[in-house]
């Protein structure tokens, strides 16, 4: 029987599964897993951190005072009304139950993405004809979360309003 020098062919020239191809499939194969897996590590690692919440044990231990804060806060019955203009000026409003604006606050505000970090800006407000302005730089289109905290004007005791809203800046 002569030799045709073809090691993937058999008697009748049908085609043979030899060591070669099965471990050129196998190298294919986990090849493809490994990239994969790499690419999805570094898209969870670079998107979101996982961290709900700075400090949660501290957090944990004064969880009772942030409901009685909660409680005093909805007993005072105050609004807030937030417009963040698209050149970035931010303009804030806070009124008592009697609809009269509530000055002699200091204001902060912290704007950032649902689900990151990267782009969050805290900044100060400050006090304007009974409401509290500050520019940042205009937002790029998409969610936004806006939170602020609100404190008696020269104390650095927990805040005596909070508030958060969802933001949405058109494309």
């Amino acid at each position: 029987m002569a030799s045709t020098g073809d090691h993937c062919t058999g008697r009748h020239g049908e085609r043979r599964l030899t060591g070669r191809h099965v471990l050129a499939a196998m190298l294919v194969f986990l090849a493809v897993v490994f990239t994969v897996n790499a690419a999805m590590i570094y898209a969870a690692l670079s998107t979101y951190s996982g961290v709900v919440a700075a400090e949660p044990y501290r957090k944990g231990l004064h969880y009772n005072d942030r409901i009685l804060a909660e409680q005093r806060q909805r007993q005072r019955n105050w609004r807030e009304a937030l417009t963040i203009a698209p050149d970035g000026w931010i303009t804030l409003a806070i009124t008592g139950a009697d609809g009269e604006p509530i000055g002699n606050l200091s204001v902060e505000i912290a704007i950032g993405r649902p689900s990151t970090n990267r782009e969050d800006v805290k900044l100060g407000l400050l006090a304007d004809a009974g409401r509290y302005r500050g520019q940042i730089a205009p937002l790029p289109p998409g969610a936004w979360i806006v939170g602020l905290e609100a404190r008696s004007a020269g104390a650095d005791g927990e805040p005596i309003f909070r508030a958060r809203q969802r933001l949405w800046v058109a494309p």
